[in-house]
């Protein structure tokens, strides 16, 4: 039986409750740790000690490693991603670059980015999806009330659904809801016109596809 492991921030609650939705096959989950008391350098950590993190797997066999936290990206860039992940001897999957394939894959270029971060990571995601060749239409953020990242896991599910509204209008492509950390399952809709992505969705989608390929 094919498993696949996930890495997803330290405080973060959601990626196994929305992977046991998301992914039909057997999956374990590392946490990743930093002390940086900075929501920024916290991120830059996860990414830049990806390889320590996989120790916890202890040579588990494992199809692939998905890692579940789209902010890293920002903040690292892709040409870090990219560094990061050709160090590693298994398919490693950062969440933000499975989101820029399945966006690929469906010929999507205009975007309405909606995200739970605050000001600084925000501006940085849009940077990075500028960066990917993506003209963003719309952008909104979803408030938490504090510059701590850890702050977006008491979310609920509902805070996606006004700036989503507002996204239509602006007719993008796609609708993304960025952040691992914020629920969506009740808000994705692939099939809808605009499709409404999340990155934990996105995540899933590239894992098994890293699967079905072995």
């Amino acid at each position: 039986m094919s498993r696949v492991g996930i890495l997803t921030p330290m405080a973060n609650p959601i990626v196994e409750a929305e992977m046991r939705s998301l992914l039909p096959i057997d999956y374990v989950v590392a946490r990743m740790v930093s002390e940086a008391k900075a929501s920024e350098q916290r991120l830059i950590d996860y990414a830049e000690h990806a390889a320590e993190t996989l120790r916890q797997f202890g040579g588990m066999p494992l199809a692939a490693i998905g890692f579940a936290c789209t902010a890293s990206s920002y903040l690292i860039g892709r040409a870090a991603e990219e560094r990061i992940s050709a160090g590693l001897s298994l398919p490693f999957l950062f969440a933000a670059a499975a989101v820029r394939a399945e966006l690929g894959r469906r010929g999507a270029t205009r975007l309405a980015v909606i995200s739970p971060y605050p000001p600084p990571i925000h501006e940085a995601g849009l940077g990075y999806w500028r960066a990917a060749g993506f003209d963003i239409l719309f952008d909104a953020r979803i408030e938490i009330g504090s510059a701590d990242t850890r702050s977006i896991y008491a979310l609920d599910g509902s805070a996606a659904l006004e700036p989503i509204d507002r996204a239509r209008s602006a007719a993008p492509d796609a609708i993304l809801l960025a952040g691992t950390g914020m629920p969506t399952l009740a808000q994705i809709a692939p099939a809808a016109e605009p499709p409404i992505l999340s990155s934990n969705y996105c995540l899933a989608k590239a894992l098994m596809e890293a699967v079905d390929a072995g």
